[in-house]
């Protein structure tokens, strides 16, 4: 042992020779490892005891743990006290700080021990302040004792100062612990265990072992996950992004991005923290590879102490890098997580404000699923530009010290490359803009289809609507062509960065060598390569991730557009004159308006109001309604009726004139003509926002003829009505909303059209329980506006208002318009939708009778897997992925990946080669260098090929044939799996899970397959560098089992749960959407906003954990390559006389791409596991029972039918295979030609029973035979092209006015249309003027485009056409579906005259409520519950005196 060195004095901080030369200065370690640490401390402790000096106490005191860190505590003081004391009085030699050390290190105790006890008791975590420091003095004190020891320091010194040290690592233990089963409440005990833990446990994600051990064992649910923290889940700051949105000046460039960093700039600024001590770290590895090098040629038996130096810095450098780098993206991911939050609460703020004309279902669904998934996927390497830009920099000055002027070379490929991705990257975002189109088109189109899902088979046009859906989405791939050409070009370049860097670095020196200067060695080929490393390595992601990005800030713009786009103007009184007096009315603050100050409830005068800017819509209004009267508004189809309610709602643009509304301030009830129902209970529809009153509840429910329906139904009010109410029919889903309406007690009721879907028998009973002297709302003096064609009412009404044109004709009461002579029976018909009033996408129609009296659940869905798939994940996903790509695409994929790995090490290899040759003579150097070229030119042309194959052929193929599959089993699926589905969970599946398969498995997999084959290269030249490495293979592959077993059967369920999680977010989207009116009529805004709140705070705790544990993996993996090059560098240590130099210096070269690759491989394969659960969804979705499913069917004979006659024999139906029958013993013979109507209240079975000629029920027992063919035997596409549908819903595909009139043009089942046959049809049904008139120069009305139907047709005309289309079919039976209940008197006239003219010797099967509509046919069918209770001929029925028949048509006031 040697004693005091010369340069012991001086600052150092090395000690030179002396001590074996490694060691620090006794003044370094007095000044940096004893007094700056203690200095910190000092100043820090004082504020964190400020802070929890005004805390209360939240952990018992008397515990264990406490007694232990107080003992612990006075015992570390009380040894700083004897140090202090044996320092002072030390004769030995000691620098000037050493004393003042010893002083600031008791003062330091000191304020541990306070701070401790404090920290332990009010504080619910352990405190980081004192883990870090005690961690840095343990560290520090562990390198002074070794010091100490090797200067022969008096023993009682060198002992205080052990315990001294054993002391503070006691204490870090200690102050490690966690509390939670110390604290006081219960509240403290339920908190997420990340607020409850220490700062190591973070680090190290401690907090995620109770997560992966229930993962193991069990098969995790939702509630089995733990809360995110509060400050992740915190609504202060989402409301401070709003809030800070509201007031930035839109104006200006970027204004959202502004935003973002104004109120999340702490997040956005933390991660850069370990990300610089991520790049120190990365930096020091050449110099760090160098040493070794050199350690190894030098061979000097005098320098084992520097070996065992570069084992520890090694060990050391790795992992701080492993550490500092998951620190990194845990802190990326938080900042991920709290953006996704405002983002995702701003867009659906804004959903609330969104003008009804500006609803579009498709586009709000892409931007929540797709482009914030897309920001978020930018702001993971958001950081990456800047820190990479420091990297190089550095980097190649590093490679500038080890060849001098050649290191110009790499920089200006690296400038070129850069140059090229960036302008790659702005074409991108265009192109980028046009696939999000093209998706948007796609998704909204799928929607749409779904809600029609009835309509489309009874039409028979399953095929052709699948065929449509599969062009758009070919056309959708072909858009994302054009992106992954681009794609190409960067991902070519990113990944020959270092072939390309390399080839003209050492090219460049060699012709610098060949005219001066020295000869490529190994120390100055791995010193020099390890830099070329650092700069190409990070390089090769981040040339990649700026297309990524650029579709990121993409995406952001759209959201950005989305939230500047128009929004509803503020509903309150308004005044758009200056001469008209408006009169000022109350609000009201409770349930009734305070009529004390007026009477009137509304007055409109002389509104103009418009949808579209500068396109008044209604003109000169004026009206006034009474509080507590009934205001009855008439007028044919397209008069302004609908708009008229809407505009006193304030859904329109008041242009000129007043409005003024008592409730304005404690909103109104509506009811739309579109009903609106959320996927929920019957009974949770009925009460809304507001609490259950049963006594009321029952009266409403009563008033509205609901309990009958409910007590038909397996569970009651407690039934899920499906999406839309896909589980009702169109009578009972009028009903419920008009409950809905009633229960909400609020002083004005808007209705619109509400009893247009109600058979007459259900009219008149809601009619007067309602609307009638006793009914409810005349009881309550409410307020009541309804716009309705049933007119044989109107005399109850006390005020009618009589519409045209937009305009108001007349008004009075009913007897001063009868005085008029005001035609009421001219517009006693069905309902007016009008192509005024802005509709959603049209629910279905369904059974009249509750769908199999079964709750309505979801499509088949990776929920319902067994338990082992969930835990450990499916190969069978990979292998479903794989078949969809097809085999042979897949081998040609692999080679290439093969040859393209076996060339890229023979890069490597050969460069060491030359570097250990004999280059001394021209012709040698000539020889490599020209070798070398045609090596690195090999690998690149390899890579390239291999790249763009994956990205041209591979790719398109897996897009479309996994979309084409679970669309087909779409299309495919039972009826009554697809009006019982959500439909946010489709949505979410042809969404977000689509997106998956076209983004995110892609690159992960090229990424994942990739990295396999580069490590197990790696690991090939590892154990050519120390063979003895090889015998650490097994059990660092028993690790990594271990760690996999553990870590995916943990995953694979955060993953499902994941997109789970998200699918009711999407729901409450979409449904709040489709009614955002009558949300914002009810005053409902805050409540859906918190609704969204619970669905988006329960979405974000999968998506955090999910960053967590692929974070924890990273980490994990990372500390196994320290491990592991710990372990090589040791073994080289210990053997370096035996070790080539050479293949250790490529060995630890390639250890520093091991680190990357290591993570890129970590990130890629959880991405690759994401997108298997998306795959695994689209595998089980593809098992969806088919409708086409165990029938057996054969060829009908030729002509069939040809008569067109129809026999029920004692058939029970019912909508599933188990599920409650529909129908109960139907017999009914129709003969050919025959007109048949069938009527009954509403839920009697009426549509079950048209619904089996198109084979959309389940045949429990019985038959249905067409022309003596049982249909049962009938290929379903067969069947419904041979029977003439016209739906109660109208139909409508994308394309002109031919396609949508002969859309079976494909079909060999259907005789093609002329375009002379069109234009009669059109004729016949008065559209051919209009649409003629519409169409643009030099076309005709069959060249019109229907995309935008709404706008172009009203509800009527729209029935016409497709009435016109029914015309054109040659089917022998016809099936009208209540096809006339929503088009006026005088429309239907038309539409009757049409049908007795064109179906004359057609069989005509109609379902009526207007019963006048079928006196003239040959017989009617009444049903009630599933069954025909009468049948006969109208004249013979209606002569008998109990007969049903003739009490629905007196009903109707019609005989």
């Amino acid at each position: 042992m040697s004693r005091v060195c010369q340069t012991d004095g001086s600052f150092g901080p090395g000690i030179g020779a002396c001590r074996g030369g490694f060691d620090f200065t006794l003044t370094f370690e007095d000044s940096v490892l004893s007094l700056l640490p203690q200095a910190a401390f000092l100043l820090l402790a004082p504020v964190r005891l400020n802070t929890l000096r005004r805390r209360k106490n939240r952990v018992a005191k008397n515990s264990h743990l406490g007694f232990l860190k107080i003992v612990t505590s006075i015992l570390y003081t009380a040894s700083s006290i004897i140090l202090l004391v044996l320092w002072s009085e030390l004769e030995s030699y000691k620098t000037k700080m050493s004393s003042a050390a010893a002083g600031l290190q008791f003062l330091g105790s000191l304020a541990t021990v306070t701070l401790s006890h404090l920290e332990h008791t009010r504080a619910v975590r352990p405190s980081h302040l004192l883990q870090f420091f005690l961690l840095v003095l343990l560290i520090c004190d562990a390198v002074r004792l070794r010091t100490l020891f090797l200067m022969e320091y008096p023993t009682s010194l060198v002992t205080w100062a052990s315990i001294h040290t054993f002391l503070t690592g006691l204490l870090v233990l200690l102050e490690s612990l966690d509390k939670r089963e110390l604290f006081y409440s219960d509240r403290d005990k339920a908190l997420p265990p990340e607020e409850t833990i220490g700062l190591f446990g973070q680090r190290l994600f401690w907090f995620l072992n109770g997560l992966f051990l229930d993962g193991y064992r069990k098969v995790l649910k939702p509630s089995d996950l733990f809360d995110i923290d509060q400050d992740l889940a915190s609504e202060e700051i989402r409301t401070l992004f709003s809030q800070a949105w509201s007031k930035q000046d839109k104006t200006r460039k970027a204004p959202l991005s502004r935003v973002i960093f104004r109120v999340l700039w702490l997040d956005l600024v933390l991660p850069m923290i370990p990300r610089v001590l991520q790049i120190g770290t990365t930096l020091s590895q050449p110099y760090l590879i160098s040493a070794m090098i050199k350690y190894i040629q030098d061979g000097s038996p005098d320098s084992k102490n520097d070996g065992y130096g570069l084992i520890a810095a090694f060990a050391l450098n790795y992992s701080i890098l492993a550490v500092v780098t998951s620190w990194h993206t845990q802190s990326v991911a938080r900042f991920a997580v709290k953006l996704r939050g405002c983002l995702i609460s701003l867009i659906y703020e804004r959903t609330l404000e969104l003008d009804s004309k500006e609803v579009n279902l498709g586009s709000a669904t892409v931007l929540m699923n797709v482009d914030v998934e897309k920001v978020l996927a930018a702001v993971k390497s958001m950081h990456e530009f800047w820190a990479q830009a420091i990297s190089c920099g550095i980097a190649l000055y590093i490679l500038y010290t080890r060849l001098g002027a050649p290191f110009v070379a790499p920089l200006i490929t690296i400038l070129i490359a850069t140059a090229i991705s960036s302008w790659v990257g702005k074409r991108m975002k265009t192109r980028s803009s046009d696939w999000v189109a093209a998706t948007e088109r796609r998704v909204t189109s799928i929607a749409y289809a779904t809600g029609a899902i009835k309509g489309i088979r009874m039409l028979g046009l399953t095929d052709t609507v699948l065929r449509s859906l599969t062009a758009l989405r070919e056309a959708e791939v072909d858009r994302h062509r054009f992106v992954r050409k681009l794609t190409v070009w960067v991902t070519v370049i990113s990944n020959i960065m270092f072939q390309l860097t390399t080839l003209s670095t050492y090219v460049t020196f060699a012709i610098v060598s060949l005219s001066k200067g020295p000869g490529l060695d190994v120390q100055r080929l791995f010193g020099s390569l390890s830099a070329l490393k650092l700069v190409t390595t990070p390089l090769t992601g981040t040339l990649q991730i700026i297309t990524s990005f650029q579709g990121g800030v993409a995406s952001l713009e759209r959201v950005q557009a989305f939230l500047k786009g128009e929004v509803l103007k503020e509903a309150g009184n308004t005044d758009h004159t200056e001469d008209t007096s408006s009169i000022e009315l109350h609000s009201i603050h409770g349930k009734h308006p305070d009529t004390s100050s007026s009477s009137e409830a509304l007055r409109i005068t002389h509104g103009f109001f418009e949808i579209e800017k500068s396109r008044p819509i209604l003109s000169d209004i004026s009206l006034t309604v009474l509080v507590g009267s009934f205001t009855m508004i008439i007028g044919k189809v397209a008069s302004g009726k609908s708009v008229l309610l809407r505009s006193i709602l304030g859904e329109t643009t008041v242009v000129a004139g007043s409005v003024s509304s008592t409730s304005m301030g404690c909103g109104m009830a509506f009811c739309d003509q579109s009903t609106w129902l959320r996927n929920i209970t019957l009974r949770d529809n009925i009460i809304g926002e507001d609490a259950l009153d049963d006594a009321w509840y029952s009266s409403v429910t009563w008033a509205c003829g609901l309990q009958k329906d409910f007590k038909e139904l397996k569970n009651g009010d407690l039934t899920r009505i499906g999406s839309k109410g896909g589980s009702l029919s169109g009578g009972q889903r009028n009903r419920i909303s008009l409950a809905r309406a009633l229960y909400a007690r609020k002083p004005t009721v808007i209705i619109d059209d509400v009893l247009s879907g109600l058979d007459n028998t259900t009219e008149k009973l809601v009619f007067d329980r309602v609307f009638g002297p006793n009914g409810l709302l005349r009881k309550s003096r409410t307020t009541v506006i309804l716009a309705t064609h049933s007119t044989h009412f109107a005399q109850q009404a006390d005020k009618i208002v009589v519409m045209s044109a937009g305009r108001i004709v007349d008004q009075g009461t009913y007897a001063e318009l009868a005085s008029r002579k005001v035609p009421f029976h001219a517009f006693d018909a069905g309902s007016d939708v009008g192509s005024d009033s802005s509709e959603e996408l049209k629910n279905v129609e369904e059974d009249e009778k509750a769908l199999g009296m079964v709750d309505a659940t979801s499509l088949p869905d990776e929920s319902q897997d067994d338990d082992t798939d969930r835990r450990s994940g499916d190969m069978r996903s990979m292998l479903f992925f794989l078949s969809a790509v097809g085999k042979v695409q897949v081998s040609i994929y692999f080679a290439l990946l093969a040859c393209e790995t076996v060339s890229t090490t023979m890069q490597y290899i050969y460069l060491k080669i030359w570097a250990e040759s004999d280059t001394s003579t021209r012709s040698s150097m000539v020889r490599h260098l020209s070798t070398f070229i045609g090596v690195t030119m090999l690998n690149i042309a390899v890579i390239g090929i291999w790249l763009t194959h994956f990205t041209l052929w591979f790719t398109p193929q897996m897009s479309l044939v996994l979309h084409s599959r679970q669309l087909y089993a779409l299309m495919m699926a039972k009826f009554s799996i697809l009006v019982s589905t959500d439909t946010g969970s489709v949505t979410n599946r042809f969404s977000q899970d689509i997106v998956l398969v076209d983004n995110q498995l892609q690159s992960s997999w090229i990424n994942a397959t990739s990295c396999v084959f580069l490590i197990l290269s790696n690991a090939i030249i590892l154990c050519l560098a120390t063979p003895q490495v090889a015998a650490c293979i097994p059990f660092l592959c028993a690790a990594g089992y271990l760690i996999q077993r553990v870590y995916l059967r943990t995953s694979h369920q955060i993953r499902l749960m994941d997109l789970e999680a998200k699918a009711p977010l999407c729901t409450h989207f979409l449904e709040t959407l489709a009614g955002i009116v009558t949300i914002r009529s009810f005053g409902w805004s805050d409540g859906y906003r918190r609704k969204n709140k619970v669905y988006l705070d329960q979405s974000q705790i999968p998506f955090y954990l999910l960053f967590a544990i692929q974070n924890w993996l990273s980490l994990v993996l990372e500390l196994m390559v320290a491990g592991l090059i710990t372990i090589i560098v040791g073994l080289a240590v210990a053997l370096r006389s035996k070790v080539d130099s050479g293949y250790l210096g490529l060995a630890l070269v390639g250890t520093m791409d091991l680190g990357f690759f290591i993570r890129l491989l970590v990130t890629s394969w959880t991405e690759l596991e994401t997108s298997l659960s998306a795959i695994a969804r689209i595998r089980h979705f593809s098992k969806t029972p088919s409708e086409h499913q165990d029938r057996v069917t054969s060829d009908p004979p030729t002509g069939w039918p040809l008569s067109g006659s129809v026999q029920f024999k004692d058939l029970v139906a019912s909508y599933t295979e188990e599920g409650n029958p529909v129908l109960h013993g139907v017999n009914l013979d129709i003969k050919a030609g025959e007109k048949i109507g069938i009527c009954g209240r509403t839920g009697s079975g009426k549509s079950s029973l048209v619904a089996t000629l198109f084979g959309l029920l389940h045949h429990q027992s019985g038959r249905l035979l067409i022309d003596d063919v049982s249909t049962d035997g009938v290929a379903l596409d067969v069947l419904r092209s041979k029977v003439t549908a016209l739906p109660q819903e109208p139909f409508f595909l994308r394309g002109n006015v031919r396609h949508n009139l002969d859309p079976w043009q494909h079909s060999l089942q259907r005789p093609p249309v002329s375009d002379e046959d069109m234009k009669l049809a059109l004729e016949r049904v008065d559209l051919w003027e209009k649409l003629n008139n519409a169409a643009e120069p030099g076309h005709t009305a069959l060249d019109v485009s229907l995309d935008h139907v709404d706008s172009l047709l009203s509800q009527g005309e729209r029935q016409l056409f497709c009435l016109a289309r029914a015309v054109l079919m040659d089917g022998k039976i016809v099936v009208l579906d209540e096809a006339t209940s929503s088009v006026d008197a005088a429309t239907d006239r038309l539409m009757q005259g049409v049908l007795r003219s064109a179906f004359a010797d057609r069989t005509i099967i109609a379902i009526a409520h207007r019963l006048d509509t079928i006196l003239d046919f040959d017989r009617v069918v009444v049903m009630d519950s599933g069954r025909i209770v009468e049948v006969g001929a109208p004249s013979e029925l209606l002569k008998m005196e109990r007969s049903l028949f003739k009490a629905l048509v007196e009903s109707q006031g019609k005989h």
